[in-house]
């Protein structure tokens, strides 16, 4: 395989203005890349996610979709590397399926096939733990059998399918990742689409409790943004190739641990416990990876423990919202 370090290298990075792209691409400037294209079309991503990099490398903006064929062929010009972490998220998908598929399959070909036409020599693609479904066991590791029966998990086994098939044509070399339940600064709070921490803190800090659908015995596997972007950067600089490997901490955290924890973090423990109300049964109950494949293969361990997420989360959201004020 030839060199893929990332030093001295240009580099492409489809949604690297959203939560896990803004921090590959933060790795990316610390690591010495020449040049770092982040492409991205502004949705979810915000420009002053890459402030930091653009203040301290060479990064270069390209607002437009995957689903432009042309857009993303033209900014894949001089590559050396591809990082794709461009998708519509798991709500949006299941309500508007047809645009998933457009996006998350049309739009991944089309990235695909901008590697190949350009001579990128890896990519490393984000996949997800929704490909299992529900788990059959606990920890769920990667030889887990498909259950997924959600439209974003269908359009994550289709992202697969299509790394495997330009491989065996093309010899694109890729690692796809199975991310678990990431988080940390620069996911979206205001958004319609916003994760449970964000739910939980947006509800908290205007007096009101969390809501939880269910009884709270639900599970997440919660790995930090900064954990995955370092986890990325393994898998493309080592000789790993045509693996696909969870990205997790192999912990599991139910969602009223989750909700207590965050109500302590805001000061509002005591006066304002969670409120539960009726679950969407077509939703995973249940969420834990097992770590061993990456430790094993790219000698990545999760290294930030969920408080210190969580404490961080909080200090840059409240940056966040004091800056708008």
């Amino acid at each position: 395989m030839s060199d893929t370090r990332v030093k001295g290298k240009r580099v492409l990075v489809t949604g690297g203005a959203g939560l896990v792209g803004s921090h590959i691409v933060d790795e990316l400037v610390r690591r010495g890349a020449d040049r770092i294209v982040v492409y991205d079309n502004l949705v979810r991503g915000l420009e002053r996610n890459l402030d930091w990099a653009r203040t301290h490398g060479n990064v270069e903006l390209v607002v437009a979709d995957i689903a432009d064929r042309d857009a993303i062929g033209e900014a894949m010009r001089g590559a050396h590397l591809c990082f794709h972490q461009a998708a519509m998220w798991l709500r949006e998908c299941q309500k508007e399926p047809r645009r998933a598929i457009e996006t998350n399959v049309l739009g991944s070909f089309n990235v695909l096939e901008a590697c190949v036409a350009n001579g990128v020599r890896k990519v490393v693609a984000a996949s997800s733990s929704s490909v299992y479904g529900e788990g059959l066991y606990l920890p769920t590791d990667e030889d887990h059998p498909f259950q997924n029966d959600l439209f974003y998990g269908m359009t994550k086994v289709s992202l697969e399918q299509l790394l495997r098939c330009f491989s065996k044509e093309f010899g694109l070399d890729y690692v796809g990742l199975r991310y678990l339940n990431v988080y940390g600064p620069r996911q979206p709070f205001q958004a319609a689409y916003t994760d449970v921490i964000m739910h939980f803190m947006n509800r908290i800090d205007a007096g009101e409790p969390a809501v939880i659908h269910g009884d709270g015995n639900q599970t997440v596997d919660l790995v930090y943004a900064g954990d995955i972007a370092k986890l990325n950067l393994l898998a493309m600089e080592s000789d790993v190739t045509g693996e696909f490997i969870n990205g997790c901490t192999g912990n599991e955290t139910s969602l009223t641990e989750l909700a207590e924890a965050i109500t302590a973090l805001r000061g509002r423990s005591a006066d304002l416990p969670p409120r539960y109300e009726p679950r969407d049964d077509r939703l995973v109950q249940r969420r834990c990876g097992c770590p061993k494949k990456a430790r094993e293969m790219l000698g990545f361990v999760a290294e930030t423990p969920l408080s210190d997420g969580l404490a961080a989360v909080a200090a840059w959201r409240d940056e966040v919202k004091a800056d708008r004020a």
